[in-house]
């Protein structure tokens, strides 16, 4: 054996160095396995991992305190939970950088972020052209056109509420003025709201056999599932209008959902029928500036009633609905009735007897177009 095994030196040597590697060892495991140590955080004690910064630490354990809020400039009410300062964090009583590394029994205390009110931004915005509709008569026509005025306004940036509106240039209205009629015995027959299976054919066969004309305005969705029947509709001379497509309110619709039901109707209808409307009744009557210039963009006449005996009712009784439209009738009027959105049975049923009677008053039933106040052209 060589001298140089046998010596007491080398076997000391061997022996520190077997201890070296188990620390090692040790210690890799320890930091692989079990590297947590104990730290306080806002007074109660968490392990956290070795080499841990400030940041991953708030990160990844609860904390007592948090970011602050994003508040509204109009009312400070939260527009961004969190959206605020961050929180604040000490270690050991002073600012801790949130790269800074946590040592083992370190004391790590959070405090709250300050809310942060959102910023503000002034706009000019254009204010609308306001409608204002005047007289009593079924025809639209109209007496001034209106001027969109300017308004400055400041508003949150991040909420977009306003705090606050100053008028530069107030908007005038349009006036759209009620033409009636001139005192001829004529009037004028109406239907919203078809074609709908059964009583716009009921409502025609009746027409025909007492030879009275009637303008029929149609939703764009109902003539392309009763095309059949819009085409009837021309066939026996009636005349068509455009009731939009689905029958929305106008007033309260962007100007391109506007122009879609306007124009859209118009083309199921030419393309069914062969025909152009030429003339437009607005959903329960409503028309803003928006939608009149839609609707004379679209080549198109609007028409409202001045005879409503709201026969669409569920109560409404074939002879309340034929007594009031009698009583109600003077020369030039426009009888509103429906021949679609539900049962209409008891307008079916009452048609009959408001024309006899009428007729018998000396009315004459003509077409829209045949009235005294109706407008001689588009416009």
């Amino acid at each position: 054996m060589s001298p140089l095994n046998d010596s007491p030196k080398t076997t000391a040597t061997l022996k520190i160095a077997g201890i070296l590697v188990v620390f090692s060892l040790f210690a890799f495991l320890a930091h692989g396995a079990f590297g947590r140590v104990p730290v306080e955080i806002d007074g109660r004690i968490a392990l956290v991992g070795v080499g841990d910064s400030v940041a991953e630490i708030v990160a990844e354990q609860p904390c007592s305190a948090q970011p602050g809020n994003l508040l509204a400039a109009s009312d400070r009410h939260v527009v961004v939970p969190g959206g605020g300062k961050p929180l604040v964090v000490r270690v050991n009583g002073r600012a801790a950088d949130p790269a800074e590394r946590i040592r083992p029994g370190d004391r790590v205390a959070t405090l709250a972020g300050t809310d942060v009110v959102e910023p503000t931004n002034e706009e000019t915005r254009v204010i609308a052209v306001p409608t204002e509709v005047v007289g009593s008569g079924a025809m639209l026509t109209l007496a001034a056109p209106g001027s969109a005025g300017v308004q400055r306004v400041v508003v949150g940036a991040v909420s977009g509420d306003v705090i606050a509106r100053e008028t530069v240039l107030p908007a005038t209205p349009m006036v759209l003025r009620r033409v009636g009629a001139n005192g001829k015995k004529v009037v004028a027959l109406t239907f919203d709201d078809g074609p709908w299976p059964e009583h716009t054919a009921e409502i025609l066969d009746i027409l025909k056999e007492e030879e009275v004309p009637a303008t029929f305005f149609m939703l764009g969705l109902r003539v392309k599932k009763e095309p059949e029947v819009a085409r009837r509709i021309v066939a026996e001379g009636h005349d068509v209008g455009n009731h939009t497509y689905r029958h929305v309110d106008l007033t309260d619709v962007k100007p391109e959902i506007q122009r879609r039901e306007i124009r859209g109707t118009n083309n199921v209808i030419r393309a069914t029928t062969g025909v152009q409307p030429e003339w437009f009744r607005p959903p329960m009557g409503q028309v803003d500036s928006s939608a009149y210039r839609e609707i004379k963009a679209a080549g198109l006449r609007p028409a409202l009633w001045t005879v409503d005996p709201q026969d669409w009712r569920k109560n409404a009784s074939a002879g309340a609905i034929a007594r009031e439209v009698v009583s109600a009738t003077k020369p030039g009027s426009v009888i509103l009735l429906h021949d679609g959105g539900g049962n209409r049975s008891q307008t079916t049923k009452a048609l009959p007897w408001i024309i006899h009677e009428l007729h018998k008053r000396g009315y004459e039933f003509v077409l829209l177009g045949d009235l005294p106040s109706a407008p001689k052209s588009r416009w």
